[in-house]
């Protein structure tokens, strides 16, 4: 069952159960919120749901319930949700929200790269990595973005670069890998297996795939990087064999 689903799943039984629970025991109505936080926490576990889940179970109703007491009007809820798929894009579907690279990470893979190398960024956000990687040298850089806004901020940076690189909008998952030199994700664990699959069928031997903050679960990495901030990130690599 996908994430998404099972969450939805686990938020009505715990909802209906809850409600039902405190009209049977005669106390407050109220008190439906703490036993449906307490309930939607136990099916996330019992479900396996990956660990930021049960922060979205446990705020999820608490915040509604604070949202329907503003008595905000009906179209910013609307407005709301627009601008998050403008920035995030189908996230129940890809399960990445948008991280952006730090000055650490930028430097090591400007070190990686070499001069003439080709890089591709998988989810490249509003371009920072490949804005900075093509300061200098004769590299060929592209990424790849699902979400709009972040998109089109890429795009206005890339022609502010003179296009030195380029930026797609597209399906991640389905981007070929095949070709670079370097490929660069900074994703989200949920994403992991799955992109470790399309690594190993499609990079070319002898490429970097290069992880920001995530490994690939059950597979140990050739080389791992710490960055020294202040989030204890690192940079995770496998040279394809």
């Amino acid at each position: 069952m996908r994430p998404a689903l099972a969450g939805l799943v686990a938020q009505c039984i715990a909802t209906v159960v809850a409600i039902s629970a405190v009209r049977l025991a005669g106390v407050a109505l109220a008190w439906w919120v703490p036993v449906q936080v307490m309930l939607a926490l136990g099916l996330c576990a019992a479900l396996r749901q990956p660990r930021w889940w049960f922060a979205i179970h446990a705020l999820f109703v608490p915040s509604l319930v604070f949202a329907l007491n503003l008595a905000v009007p009906a179209w910013c809820y609307l407005l709301a949700l627009l601008l998050a798929w403008a920035i995030f894009g189908r996230i129940d579907r890809s399960r990445v929200p948008l991280y952006l690279s730090n000055a650490a990470a930028l430097q090591v893979l400007d070190e990686l790269l070499p001069e003439d190398g080709h890089l591709l960024d998988i989810g490249a956000g509003t371009g920072t990595v490949l804005a900075w990687l093509s300061r200098r040298g004769t590299r060929q850089l592209t990424g790849v973005e699902h979400a709009l806004l972040p998109w089109l901020i890429g795009r206005l940076r890339a022609s502010m670069y003179g296009n030195r690189y380029e930026l797609r909008k597209a399906d991640l998952m389905q981007w070929p890998l095949a070709g670079y030199d370097v490929v660069y994700a900074f994703l989200s664990p949920a994403a992991m297996p799955a992109l470790w699959e399309k690594v190993k069928r499609e990079m070319s031997s002898g490429s970097l795939f290069v992880s920001n903050s995530f490994d690939v679960p059950g597979v140990e990495a050739d080389r791992v990087i710490e960055l020294n901030d202040w989030k204890g990130a690192r940079l995770y690599l496998w040279r394809m064999p």
